[in-house]
């Protein structure tokens, strides 16, 4: 993942939902990438994306609301081509018990990509934290 251009993909990723969540839009278009496609996925897996749709060279996401806000508040990049962000598990760990927010982390592992979860509970992972999303 320390390609500059997936850094970029992953980033406009963020900024685009972040977008879509400021505005309260119901949908949002997103420039087609494997990496977007994998992302879209494992954050609809999440139960945080009502669907999204995989057009020609877009990715249509439709946000889950509650109570007319969205699920998502806020989506945030926490590795940049300046600062990468490796942790172990003992760091996801204690970061998860003392910081208890409310949402998941999406890690890039030695399996591809997982969330916090995943990682703590099942796959005893650690790896490169990509994004912080916050429910």
């Amino acid at each position: 993942m320390n390609n500059p251009t997936t850094n970029n993909v992953i980033a406009d990723f963020v900024s685009n939902i972040n977008f879509g969540i400021i505005r309260n839009i119901k949908c949002v278009k997103i420039h087609k990438t494997p990496i977007g496609i994998r992302l879209t996925h494992l954050l609809y897996t999440q139960g945080v994306l009502r669907m999204y749709k995989i057009e020609n060279d877009n990715i249509l996401i439709y946000f889950k609301f509650y109570r007319s806000r969205h699920i998502i508040t806020k989506i945030k990049l926490i590795t940049k081509p300046s600062l990468r962000c490796f942790w172990t598990l003992k760091k996801l760990i204690k970061d998860v018990n003392t910081h208890n927010f409310s949402g998941f982390y999406i890690i890039s592992t030695q399996q591809g990509l997982s969330t916090s979860d995943y990682c703590l509970l099942q796959g005893h992972l650690s790896g490169e934290i990509l994004i912080k999303v916050e429910l």
